[in-house]
């Protein structure tokens, strides 16, 4: 037994019998965190180097309650949407109660710190309160029309814009989608949403806004003709292409750039209107990750500055403490600034689009 042992060590030393010790991988180096949302320069004059307005999604919550999430929101920002508190559902939960609360502390907000904000949004076949669903078609036309009125009018020359309706094209096959409002109103409801929002508040701008036609396919075709229909009759005056997207596969930024161009050829005005770019899928280590997520942010959003009439670019929430995403595609990384407020590669790819660099 001794000298067997012994052979077998005698050729695991000289290579004899091919034994090799799994080899122990090396963890990747985890990035170098960045400098904190405070000591980075703010967003909002790269922007203004390239006369675009820069804007986030915001929550009154937050805003009242946690003094980075406000400081950072102030310092980078100067045009704000309110994430949740102008949809149906919080401002009239009960028929014929407004609640305008959230609302109001995000433009109260705003006005404090010389930024502006745009109203998201005032029809939306999501974020309704379930008294929506039970009215017949007369009674669901009496409170369409009075919501918009009533919404708009309480906001009238506090707001920029308007996403008057939100989403409203289908995903699947052409045409409108099928909600609540296109069968208790019929597809006129859309040129009818624009019109009341119009008398409300005759000076804001007001919006289509959509997802999944950013680049050139049959919904970005629909999105257009809707919205030349819309602007030959002289109803809209800009288009919001809400760019949330994956860095892992995404439309090619040539067409993003040349859909953006025609419908400003139109006369409208571009948002890009909620921006946030997923990580999760993308191959590679979180160094990698992050740094093809700063190359989508640089590349997209230099599309918009390569388009003058392309007048803001929002991000849909700013720091990954506080993303729609998690709770809908899982945890990722989608936004600016980290977990801490530390600024990310992405926002130094932003800030790149804005300076041309």
């Amino acid at each position: 037994m001794f000298l067997a042992g012994t052979l077998l060590l005698a050729l695991a030393a000289c290579g004899g019998g091919g034994y090799e010790p799994t080899p122990v991988p090396t963890p990747a180096p985890t990035p170098t965190p960045g400098p904190s949302w405070s000591d980075v320069a703010p967003l909002r004059d790269a922007a203004a180097q390239a006369g675009r307005l820069v804007g986030a999604a915001v929550l009154s919550s937050l805003l009242g309650s946690d003094a980075t999430y406000s400081g950072a929101a102030g310092r980078h920002f100067n045009y704000l949407t309110a994430e949740y508190e102008m949809k149906w559902d919080p401002v009239q939960r009960v028929q014929g109660q407004y609640d305008f609360s959230g609302g109001d502390a995000i433009v109260a907000f705003a006005e404090s710190r010389g930024m502006r904000v745009k109203g998201h949004a005032l029809v939306w076949h999501q974020a309704l309160p379930d008294w929506v669903a039970s009215l017949s078609p007369p009674e669901l036309r009496i409170a369409f029309e009075d919501h918009i009125r009533t919404v708009a009018g309480h906001y009238r020359r506090r707001v920029h814009a308007w996403d008057v309706v939100n989403e409203a094209i289908d995903d699947s096959q052409a045409g409108l989608r099928s909600t609540v409002f296109s069968r208790g109103l019929g597809p006129d409801y859309v040129a009818e949403a624009f019109r009341l929002a119009r008398k409300a508040d005759p000076d804001a701008q007001l919006i289509y806004n959509d997802y999944g036609g950013e680049g050139q396919n049959r919904k970005s075709n629909d999105i257009y003709a809707l919205v030349k229909d819309l602007k030959e009759k002289g109803l809209v005056d800009g288009v919001g292409l809400q760019m949330h997207l994956s860095a892992a596969s995404f439309p090619a930024v040539a067409d993003i750039r040349a859909n953006i161009q025609r419908l400003a050829d139109l006369g409208l005005q571009v948002n890009l209107s909620e921006m946030d770019v997923r990580v999760r899928d993308v191959a590679g280590d979180a160094a990698t990750k992050l740094q093809r997520q700063r190359q989508v942010y640089r590349d997209v959003v230099g599309a918009c500055v390569a388009v003058p009439r392309c007048e803001a670019v929002t991000f849909w929430g700013f720091t990954d403490a506080h993303s729609w995403v998690d709770a809908t595609f899982g945890a990722d990384d989608p936004l600016l600034f980290d977990e801490q407020y530390r600024a990310k590669a992405a926002f130094f790819g932003v800030e790149d689009a804005f300076f041309g660099r």
